[in-house]
């Protein structure tokens, strides 16, 4: 099966790599006179000294406080820690004088070659100068994100600007009038689904702690769907049809399986030359009973709440926890939540969203774990938030941890800060004044172009269809929740222009549901020498899943 994360050095995923020439001509605005894509290890310590902190993420970083902002870090990306490595890239949150506000940011730079416009924040792109700004509201910089100079992300003639400064976000009033729930239930069920036999996988290994599948199914007399959460690396459209088949049968009309992308767990799409067979029918046989289950378990809905909050962007990036490690700055910091309210008052269940790439552990290591959302959950449940629910974003680009180790207690102080920020957006979660509950599926053929796809496609069991991959994409309306999936890891860049198009509270974008193809890049930042290209099924597929996303939204595309 095909899946993300094979074909190149990790290095290269995790770090900015473009080259700047000798003889170019240095950028106007730099980080204390480095400049990424040129410069060398003797450089940065000569400029900047010994770090506070360093460690090996992959890339490596190195952290110097912030000026003048106390608590916060400049985090300076090598590609390594030997004498010869190169400096990537580096997210700050020290303030540059002369450019502390977006009006002296254009007088001195000129007008951006892009603006993302969020809620609580804008982002302005001069990618082709080498910096790109997050700003507040009041248009006062908080962050700086230095990159190689000379590259332009978005070119000249694509969309110059994405305005999602409408999205709701935040502490919502409450409605005059509560919505009727029209006899919705949901049940609940965790199921484990870490390996069971030596030879499942293909390697020695030992579980650290166990990968679960967590599960919620909302029903009322006339629907029911299935959401489960599973602490996996990537669950395949061919694998992934044999539970929905199943449940399906037991009045099930529809069911997202949402990976959590989990780098932690054993390979179960076969991109590393073994495919689990057995683990794989043990992980089917243990959701359909999970599904099955949780619909045993229904319980009557009294209250739907939601609610959905951008984290802070300081230093170009959600500090501590999140970054874009291939295009510094483009992310969505969004985390959202929604509640199942039992008649007891209490939360039945605690469905959580956010993107980032689960791999806060050291890759290669046999010890089994479900990384830093087995961390939430258990937090979650310990704070009195029922059964969590995690499912993953759009996490391509690639958005991950931002964390500084990758070690379990690293990994787990990452789990217990989302888990503190789940709870916070629970205080303030709203029901509804309207509530749908609805779900639509529609089948998706994407052209397979890459050449490292064709032949590994043609030797599993899944296969193509007239050279296409064949997927899906399914979007539940709950309450006035949006949940679209996405078959395998979106970048940023092109989640935005689906959520343009959602006017759901809360817009929830399920990363790796019912599939993982791999990553799906904007044809106008399509590069033939960058590790998420290589692990794409090409350019069309972005495209192709933003249209289809927004058909089922409703639009004209």
């Amino acid at each position: 099966m095909i899946g993300s994360c094979a074909f190149a050095p990790e290095s290269s995923a995790q770090a900015v790599k473009h080259k700047v020439a000798d003889d170019a001509a240095s950028p106007r605005l730099m980080y204390h006179g480095l400049i990424p894509g040129r410069d060398t290890m003797p450089k940065v310590r000569e400029a900047l000294g010994e770090p506070a902190k360093q460690s090996r993420f992959y890339s490596y970083k190195m952290y110097y406080p912030a000026e003048g902002r106390s608590g916060m870090w400049d985090v300076v990306h090598m590609h390594g820690n030997s004498p010869d490595a190169g400096l990537a890239n580096i997210s700050a949150a020290s303030i540059p004088t002369g450019y502390e506000t977006g009006a002296k940011i254009r007088a001195a730079l000129g007008e951006p070659e892009y603006v993302l416009r969020m809620p609580t924040w804008t982002l302005l792109d001069y990618s082709e100068q080498g910096v790109r700004f997050t700003l507040s509201p009041e248009g006062k910089v908080h962050g700086v994100a230095y990159v190689p100079h000379g590259f332009r992300r978005v070119p000249d003639g694509e969309r110059a600007l994405v305005d999602l400064s409408r999205l709701r976000e935040g502490e919502q009033p409450k409605p005059r009038n509560v919505a009727s729930l029209g006899g919705l239930t949901v049940g609940v069920a965790e199921v484990d689904i870490s390996p069971q036999g030596k030879d499942w996988i293909g390697h020695p290994y030992t579980v650290h702690d166990p990968l679960l599948a967590r599960i919620a199914v909302f029903a009322n007399d006339d629907l029911a769907v299935a959401l489960a959460g599973a602490d996996l690396f990537g669950f395949g459209f061919f694998e992934g049809n044999v539970i929905r088949a199943a449940v399906e049968k037991a009045g099930i009309d529809h069911t997202i399986i949402g990976s959590s992308h989990n780098h932690a767990a054993p390979d179960t799409l076969g991109v590393y030359g073994h495919y689990p067979t057995d683990y794989i029918e043990y992980i089917q046989k243990q959701i359909i009973d999970g599904i099955a289950t949780a619909a045993k378990n229904a319980q009557p809905v009294k209250e739907f709440r939601t609610a959905s909050k951008e984290l802070p962007m300081d230093g170009a990036r959600v500090m501590d926890l999140f970054r874009n490690a291939r295009n510094p700055g483009v992310m969505d910091p969004t985390i959202s939540v929604l509640q199942a309210i039992g008649n007891d008052g209490d939360p039945i269940t605690t469905i959580v969203n956010f993107a980032c790439h689960v791999e806060s552990l050291e890759k290669g290591a046999r010890d089994i774990s479900a990384d830093f959302p087995g961390y939430m959950c258990e937090q979650i449940r310990r704070d009195g938030g029922g059964q969590p629910v995690f499912l993953n974003g759009a996490v391509g680009g690639m958005i991950s941890g931002d964390n500084l180790g990758r070690t379990h207690e690293s990994s787990k102080e990452m789990g217990h800060a989302l888990a503190k920020k789940v709870k916070e957006l629970s205080g303030i979660a709203q029901a509804p004044a309207e509530f749908t509950f609805s779900a639509e599926r529609r089948a998706l053929h994407i052209p397979l172009t890459n050449p490292s796809f064709i032949d590994r496609y043609a030797e599993s069991p899944r296969g193509l269809y007239r050279g296409r991959v064949i997927t899906d994409m399914t979007i539940v309306r709950l309450g006035e929740a949006q949940l679209l999936t996405l078959p395998g890891e979106l970048l940023p860049e092109v989640s935005f222009e689906i959520l343009e198009h959602m006017d759901g509270f809360p817009r929830v974008l399920v990363g790796l549901g019912n599939d993982q193809i791999g990553y799906f890049v904007p044809p106008y930042d399509f590069r033939n020498d960058y590790y998420e290209e290589t692990v794409s099924v090409g350019p069309v597929g972005a495209t192709q899943v933003r249209d289809m996303a927004i058909r089922m939204l409703g639009g004209k595309r």
